[in-house]
């Protein structure tokens, strides 16, 4: 397995088909292509060497540059022009391994006669408090303990906790705190505690007396509802007989009935606004003595 993105030689076969053996002294009559993750490239250095022709026949090589390395898988192919000869391809698989030696710069790290691992454990050293001994354990627990106090974090559940141990307008504070400097001091806890919140049911929610300061805020709603339904103009209208009326249909039939109407006959016509648009009439049961009236179906 090869070495991603690391220049390296690639070794292949020359192969007599005829004499069925490998072929020496074709270097020259050999042309190599180099298949990169399945595309075809010229090689960088496209010369092939024999390796040895007394001792192993038949084999050359051609160098692969880092940049044609990098690769997830290549392949060296080619031919030869001398006849019954054939280049045997060769498939490489690359890793992403380090190229280095061991324990070098950009190696393999390795370890000492003590498991420790060269280089990391000189670090520590330097840079850490190591904790050995039976008592390591201890002195972690105590650590920890001490960091617990100086934070104030122990009062949360195993100290009692008095307004200095709560900074001021901390959040702990602000929770309970409506001052602009919040305080934890201005926290009861038999009236504001959640329990006693919970206790405080009955006649002290029930029977909230009543604040004074609230009869201004009370009448200016209602003076603001009022000029919102009364205060604008009603728009002119009239129900029809036998129909229901809104209060500004009511309004302007009153006014019609009452200030401007004509009788004539058993007939009484009533006007609109403008005083001659007849908007309602209504009939009378006697032109000369009449005991009732009656609206009309139309004016």
């Amino acid at each position: 397995m090869a070495t991603r993105n690391v220049a390296m030689t690639v070794t292949f076969v020359a192969w007599d088909t005829s004499a069925n053996t490998g072929k020496t002294g074709d270097a020259s009559n050999i042309a190599v292509k180099w298949i990169k993750d399945g595309t075809v490239e010229t090689l960088d250095t496209n010369t092939v060497t024999e390796v040895d022709a007394t001792n192993c026949p038949g084999v050359y090589k051609v160098a692969i540059s880092a940049a044609e390395a990098n690769c997830n898988i290549g392949m060296l192919a080619g031919k030869s022009t001398t006849s019954d000869i054939v280049v045997l391809p060769i498939s490489i698989q690359f890793e992403r391994l380090p190229d280095a030696a061991p324990a070098s710069n950009g190696g393999l790290p390795t370890v000492d006669a003590n498991n420790h691992v060269n280089g990391v454990q000189d670090t520590l050293s330097v840079n850490v408090t190591q904790i050995e001994g039976s008592d390591a354990t201890d002195q972690i627990n105590a650590a920890c303990d001490a960091a617990i106090e100086t934070y104030g974090l122990d009062h949360l559940v195993s100290a009692s906790v008095a307004g200095s141990d709560v900074a001021d307008n901390s959040i702990v504070a602000k929770l309970v705190s409506k001052e602009s400097t919040a305080d934890w001091d201005d926290y009861v806890n038999t009236t504001d505690s959640l329990q006693a919140q919970r206790d405080y049911t009955g006649s002290g929610y029930t029977a909230i007396p009543w604040n004074s300061g609230w009869d201004a805020e009370v009448q200016s709603e209602c003076a603001d509802a009022l000029t919102a339904h009364w205060g604008a103009t009603l728009t002119e209208a009239y129900a029809n007989d036998n129909a229901a009326a809104t209060p500004a249909q009511l309004l302007y039939m009153i006014y019609s009935a009452c200030s401007q109407f004509t009788v004539s006959g058993t007939d009484i016509n009533c006007y609109g606004l403008d005083g001659s648009t007849v908007k309602m009439k209504f009939t009378l049961d006697d032109a000369t003595s009449p005991t009732e009236r009656k609206r009309a179906s139309s004016p």
